[in-house]
């Protein structure tokens, strides 16, 4: 009941409201959500909850009263419907306080635009109306007729135009055309000074550029009728000190109107009363502003140096002076002024500028502008003042002798350049004279002499040019500067140069003449010949300028020489070494002088050849002590420079032979010191040896010379003029010699046999006295180098060099080029040939030698790349832990220089080179033959003949005997020498024959003959064979026998210890049978438990061929029908492509389980997966492969072992087939094959023919799903989904990203 009264109330309010506007959005008092308001809440809580968790009491108190607040708040809104007219409330009077505002900001502006000429007696006309309007106004309540009862209020007070704009204009142009009659009247009249008039809008307005501008107009027709003044412009401005304010006021411009108005009312011209009146005020006006402008700057940065002379405003006179002097009386003045005056005479003028003294274009003042400056005229009179000056300083220069020319550069700053030394002076030796434009003073300065004591000298020089003295004295002190300059000029050129400056207090006393010699001097030391000085002098000269002259002393053996040299003669003509010759009197040079400034180049010439002569002298002096001839020092004819001619080192050289010295016409020494100090030694050698031959060399396209010039570079090292140096320079020049008589003697018996017979075999690529370049082989791509060390700690002895050069002939194809020898296979023989030439001194044995032993070391050269073979699996079967479980699977060692070892895991053979392009090859086991059949594999690669030679049981014996000649074609006095028969009959005289042979088990599969078995006995085969045997089948039939060594000894261990060290069921070998040719297993079938299933034995036959000597393998069944051929051949090519290779002896395990397994269909699918693992050629992202061995964690041990991948557990019923699948296209940056791989175990069941993954519940990828597809597709039938789920994985297989591959 009392619910519905109350909805009755609310009612009744409602309709009682009154009729209030609408509130638009955003408008109306500040609202705020709920949702915000208790975002709020929690937002606070948490805070508090935060920083005052330990407050427990408090926090619950403050949350309670926050949410109480919250629900008082939320009971008020349910009844917010009583408070909406609050808003409607206060909406309405804010609109109409902004009414009032909009009408009081309109009275306003009306007020202050509209009403300005308003007037009382309009309002007073009729007040009751007003009055009624202003009751309405006060009355309003909407205020909706406020706009048009101001409207009516603006129309009352202005009233509207009176003369149409048809008529304004009509009476405008008749206007204008009076206006144009009267000033036509009074042109003549006018001044010219006014440039302007211009009538327009009933007004005429002339105008003085500069000074004033006026507008005027006539109120009437006729011609008495009077001028009306309407507006006076002043056209006067200041920049510089009013920064272009206005420089009359205002009311200063009313009163020149009023008063110019009254006195064109009387005058009989009103416009030249205008003229003459307006134009004395501007130029009154205008020389004030100068005066004031002058005023600022006597005052400030021009106060020492300007000054106000006069200054009368009636007469219109302003004087200023400028580059004041200080007189004797402390006063100052000047004879240089600025007069600016206004002519009373010429009305018609403006502002005068007149200059003392007069000069030519000297400014004037600019007053059409009306911006005057002082500073300006100021400044442009000090340039041209300043350049008037210097000009007087030219002319004065010019008169001094020797003349050189005088530049004036320069606008805004003027400058004289002199050149002190002549054209070739540089800008820090420019005499440049200046002038203070404040001051007036003229400035001179030398960058060169700034920093030195002749400062004085340039201030004395700056006083005579400002008291302008006279020519003599100014050209004194331009004649001392030149000295100075000169001075300055030598001590920075000395300071790269060997030489040091000595004070004259220290010279004096080892030369006393030096006081006889002018007083300006420089003394030079010589750095490193100490007992020699040289001294500059200069003089002055009328005509030159300038004299200088140089004084060559020596002090030596505690006499005192001295030499007058002149600089140009020093560069002609050096003087000679011997110092005793010359009189210690001073006397003039007999060759006529020539001008000589003596520039840095000069200078440095000068001393380099004085230099050099002493260093000349030096090395004279120490071959002379090494008994070495030469003749005097001579001028070179052609280049200039010193030139030493030597003419017998027989004294110095007693150990060269007299062919040496015969063959040597010319031996010189000369100096160059442009770019570091060498002594270029120059030996000229007629008949040559050897020469070079080689296919595309000069000597070969052209004409041979049998002359030799060489040219060696002596490096001074202690400088050009030590003792060290001339000890170097003819240390090395000897040095240089002996290594050319050294090299001469076995070059020289090397040519006779070099060009009669081992030009067929090797050519000279080059022959330089110090050195012998030798090219031999086929393509001459091999290089020899021969020269002679000789050193301080070591005996001298013949060094060998051996390389490769590129080969002529496939230089264009890439291809033959990668296949060919980037290195010189004789680097083997280096240490052995090189002690052996320094023994012999025989370059026809060493050549031999090379040229005999150059292929087969080519073809070993195959043996010895860095192979590296893993033996983990091997030593985990032999129950080893070596500390590095690698090897290298082959390996070259050189006994001596006719016998290399090669190392093929365990097989031990020894190459013997012999002459006659053969070989012999043997057997060298330590614990017996390791080798077998190496006879029956030799004799495929030789020829007939030499097959049955090798049958005889001293052929090897009858061979070495008859191949020890040496070439017919050789001299008969060469033959002796023949390396032929040094070198083919050596090699195996030391070696044993007769080697019993060793007891082997043959091979159960075939039955060779003893001689076929093994082979202690050298056998003989040619270099053709041997390049076959290394290139192609060598490497197969070592790697067959050194895998079959390892893989018996692996097998016996296993078996014995019948497992195979993984929790896997180990395999059980029924048989092993194990000879160096062959290894016969035999392994129990996997037959799953059933009656019907017999046991059957899978035979692995492992064996050396005989037709291919390589190895292969043969799988054999007993007691069970073998599995199809083609899949039988699979496995037996899988085996030879990827076990046999891998050399891993687990894999092979894995592969012999997998061979047990001859289940309906499995053999075929594992077959398939080989074939797929072989030739892969589907485009799937996948390759698979199988696993054959795995990382397995054993017991407690820490270490991983290797375990085989294939597994059969022990009822034979689950076999383990580890997939593995790579990628088909690798990443790019992926260098590591492995890295992407994944590893899948799958188990296969033979009883129900499911295929499942081990640990599927680990597996986070696609590889258990697609594996139960495939399990539920082939679970009706009997076919076996092995190779179906392998090739699904292959192109459906997605990795996780937790999927890692399982290592092998």
């Amino acid at each position: 009941m009392s619910r519905k009264i109350y909805g009755d109330m609310e009612d009744e309010e409602e309709y009682m409201k009154p009729m209030l506007p609408t509130v638009p959005e955003k408008c109306g008092p500040p609202v705020i959500s709920l949702g915000h308001l208790i975002e709020f809440a929690v937002q606070q809580i948490f805070h508090e909850l935060t920083v005052l968790s330990e407050f427990i009491v408090q926090f619950a108190h403050s949350t309670r009263t926050l949410f109480i607040k919250l629900l008082a708040v939320v009971k008020w809104v349910k009844s917010s419907k009583k408070f909406e007219s609050c808003a409607s409330i206060c909406y309405f009077l804010d609109q109409q306080s902004q009414y009032f505002i909009d009408t009081a900001d309109r009275l306003v502006q009306l007020a202050r635009e509209d009403l300005i000429h308003a007037r009382v007696h309009d309002l007073l006309e009729k007040p009751i109306e007003h009055i009624s309007i202003c009751v309405r106004l006060d009355n309003l309540i909407t205020y909706d007729e406020v706009g048009l009862q101001i409207f009516f209020l603006q129309s009352r007070f202005i009233r509207p135009s009176e003369i149409t704009a048809r008529e304004q204009a009509s009476i405008l142009a008749r206007l204008n055309q009076v206006l144009q009659t009267r000033i036509s009247i009074c042109a003549k009249r006018m001044s010219p000074r006014i440039t302007s008039v211009l009538i327009k809008n009933g007004m005429v307005t002339l105008t003085v550029p500069g000074e004033f501008s006026v507008s005027l107009s006539l109120l009437g027709e006729r011609d008495t009728t009077k001028w009306t003044l309407l507006n006076i412009k002043i056209l006067v401005e200041d920049y510089e000190i009013g920064y272009g304010t206005k420089l009359v006021h205002p009311l200063q411009v009313n009163m020149l109107h009023n008063v110019l108005q009254l006195r064109m009312d009387k005058a009989d011209d009103a416009i030249s009363e205008v003229y003459n009146f307006l134009h004395s005020f501007a130029q009154s006006l205008q020389l004030d502003v100068l005066y004031c402008q002058a005023t600022q700057a006597v005052r400030g940065p021009m106060r020492q140096y300007t000054t106000i002379d006069r200054y009368d405003r009636t007469q219109g006179i302003l004087i200023i002076s400028y580059w004041l002097k200080k007189t004797h009386h402390n006063r100052f003045s000047s004879q240089y002024r600025i007069k600016i005056s206004s002519s009373a005479d010429n009305i018609n003028s403006g502002l005068r500028v007149r200059h003392y003294p007069d000069g030519k274009n000297l400014p004037k003042i600019d007053d059409r502008t009306g911006r005057l400056s002082i500073s300006g005229i100021l400044s442009e009179t000090v340039v041209i003042r300043c350049r008037e000056r210097l000009l007087q300083i030219r002319e004065c220069l010019k008169s001094l002798k020797p003349f050189s020319p005088v530049s004036l550069t320069g606008k805004a700053a003027p400058t004289l350049t002199y050149p002190l030394l002549g054209p070739e002076s540089n800008q820090d030796e420019m005499l440049i004279i200046s002038v203070n434009g404040f001051s007036g003073d003229v400035l001179v300065i030398v960058r060169a002499l700034v920093l030195y004591s002749s400062r004085l000298e340039l201030c004395e020089l700056e006083r005579f040019l400002n008291d302008r003295s006279s020519i003599q004295r100014i050209s004194s002190l331009i004649y001392r500067l030149r000295i100075l300059l000169m001075m300055e000029r030598y001590r920075k050129s000395i300071a790269s140069l060997a030489v040091r400056i000595v004070p004259e207090k220290t010279l004096s006393v080892l030369l006393p003449n030096i006081s006889s010699l002018p007083s300006d001097r420089l003394c030079l030391q010589f750095v490193k010949e100490d007992a020699f000085f040289l001294i500059i002098s200069w003089k002055s000269d009328d005509i030159k300028g300038f004299d200088i002259d140089m004084y060559l002393f020596c002090n030596t053996e505690r006499k005192t020489n001295m030499i007058r040299l002149h600089p140009s003669q020093v560069l002609s003509s050096s003087p000679s070494s011997n110092f005793s010759s010359y009189d210690k009197s001073i006397g003039m040079p007999s060759v006529q002088r020539k001008r000589w400034i003596g520039n840095v180049k000069e200078l440095s010439s000068a001393i380099a050849i004085i230099d050099d002569r002493i260093a000349f002298m030096r090395i004279c002096e120490e071959l002379s002590k090494r008994c070495v001839s030469y003749q005097p020092v001579t001028k070179e004819p052609v280049v200039g420079g010193l030139l030493l001619q030597i003419s017998d080192f027989s004294g110095a050289l007693p150990s060269a032979s007299k062919e040496f010295f015969s063959s040597m016409t010319n031996c010189c020494l000369r100096l160059d010191t442009r770019s570091r100090v060498i002594w270029p030694f120059e030996c000229t050698l007629t008949e040559t040896p050897l020469i070079a031959d080689i296919p595309g060399s000069a000597n070969v396209l052209g004409k041979r010379s049998r002359t030799k010039l060489t040219v060696m570079e002596i490096n001074g090292s202690g400088g050009i003029s030590s003792l060290n140096t001339s000890e170097s320079v003819s240390i090395h020049m000897l040095d240089r010699l002996t290594i050319f008589s050294h090299m001469y003697e076995p070059v020289r018996e090397f040519a006779d046999a070099y060009y009669s017979y081992y030009n067929q075999y090797c050519n000279i690529v080059a022959f330089t006295y110090h050195k012998l370049v030798i090219a031999y082989g086929t393509n001459r791509n091999y290089l020899v180098i021969i020269s002679w060390k000789s050193q301080k700690t070591t005996k001298p002895y013949f060094y060998l060099t051996l390389g490769i050069w590129p080969n002529q002939r496939n230089l264009n194809n890439k291809c033959e080029q990668m296949n060919e020898n980037v290195w010189n296979p004789h680097i083997l023989m280096h240490q052995r040939l090189q002690e052996q030439f320094n023994r012999h001194r025989s370059l026809c044995q060493l050549m031999q030698y090379l040229i005999d032993t150059i292929s087969p070391l080519c073809c070993l050269h195959n043996f010895i790349h860095m192979r590296l073979h893993s033996l983990r699996a091997y030593c985990q079967l032999s129950n080893l832990e070596p500390s590095l479980p690698i090897t290298l699977q082959a390996n070259l060692s050189v006994i001596d220089e006719h016998t290399i070892r090669l190392l093929y895991g365990n097989i031990h053979l020894e190459f013997l080179l012999v002459g006659g392009y053969r070989v012999g090859v043997r057997d060298c086991g330590r614990g017996g033959v390791s080798a077998h059949r190496l006879k029956t594999f030799c004799n495929k690669f030789v020829s007939p003949e030499m097959r049955s030679a090798n049958d005889e049981p001293s052929a090897y014996l009858n061979w070495m005997h008859s191949s020890s000649s040496g070439p017919g074609s050789l001299p008969p006095h060469q033959i002796t020498r023949s390396p032929a028969s040094r070198i083919a009959a050596s090699p195996m005289s030391y070696l044993s024959l007769s080697v019993p042979p060793a007891d082997t088990v043959p091979s159960p599969l075939r039955h060779p003959q003893g001689d076929h078995l093994r082979c202690r006995s050298p056998i003989l085969i040619d270099h053709g064979a041997l390049q076959t045997m290394t290139a192609i089948n060598d490497s197969d039939y070592l790697f067959s026998l050194s895998y079959l060594s390892r893989l018996g000894p692996a097998l016996e261990s296993y078996r014995r210890d019948n497992r195979g060290n993984s929790p896997l069921p180990a395999i059980h070998l029924k048989s092993l049978l194990t000879t160096p040719e062959l290894i016969r297993i035999s392994v129990s079938g996997a037959v799953p438990p059933s009656p019907r299933n017999e046991s059957f034995l899978a035979v692995l036959n492992v064996y050396l061929d005989d037709d291919t000597m390589s190895l292969k393998l043969r799988i054999d069944f007993e007691n069970s029908s073998p599995p199809s051929e083609s899949d039988l051949r699979i496995f037996e090519r899988y085996f030879k492509r990827y076990i046999a290779r891998s050399g891993n002896e687990i894999a092979f395990i894995a592969f012999s389980n997998a061979c047990r397994i001859v289940s309906p269909g499995i053999f075929s699918s594992i077959a398939r997966i080989m074939e797929a693992q072989m030739d892969w050629s589907e485009n799937s992202p996948w390759r698979p492969s199988l696993q054959l061995t795995m990382w397995n964690q054993e017991g407690s041990t820490s270490r991983a072992r290797i375990s085989p991948g294939i597994a059969i557990d022990q009822t034979n019923t689950n076999i383990l087939i580890p997939l593995c699948l790579r990628p088909t296209k690798r990443k790019d940056g992926e260098r590591n094959a492995d890295a992407s791989k994944y590893v899948i175990p799958l188990i296969y069941n033979t009883q129900t023919n499911m295929i499942t993954r081990r640990n599927s519940e680990e597996d986070s990828s696609n590889a258990s799903t697609i594996l139960l597809s495939i399990t539920e597709q082939y679970s009706h039938t009997t076919e076996c989904p092995l190779w179906f789920a392998v090739n699904s994985l292959a192109y459906k297989f997605v990795p996780s990203n937790t999927t890692s591959s399982i290592q092998c």
